[in-house]
């Protein structure tokens, strides 16, 4: 039977949950950690489908970052405070993408 194709909306969750707890910023492994998921995996989400929402602050050279600290945008800080779903803030980034 094997693993469903595509990103895993409960890890999404979980990473979205640590990040909003953090907003000041907070690096990948210790997101792993209390995710409770592989940091590899973590990075992979947050290269690829959490892209969008999140800030990339990196420390280190311009080559490879000693430490790499990621933070929620304040917009999606905001309507994340305002009870919207991490689905409706992905389709609004989606829609305000097509617009621009």
């Amino acid at each position: 039977m094997g693993r469903k194709k595509g990103f895993d909306k409960k890890k999404i969750g979980a990473i979205i949950n640590v990040l909003a707890k953090n907003p000041d910023g907070i690096w990948i492994r210790q997101i792993a950690r209390y995710a409770r998921i592989h940091h590899s995996t973590v990075t992979k989400y947050v290269d690829t489908v959490l892209k969008p929402l999140v800030e990339d602050v990196s420390l280190g050279n311009s080559g490879k970052p000693l430490l790499r600290v990621i933070r929620l945008k304040p917009f999606v800080i905001e309507r994340l405070g305002e009870g919207k779903t991490i689905d409706h803030v992905l389709k609004l980034l989606q829609l305000i993408d097509k617009i621009a």
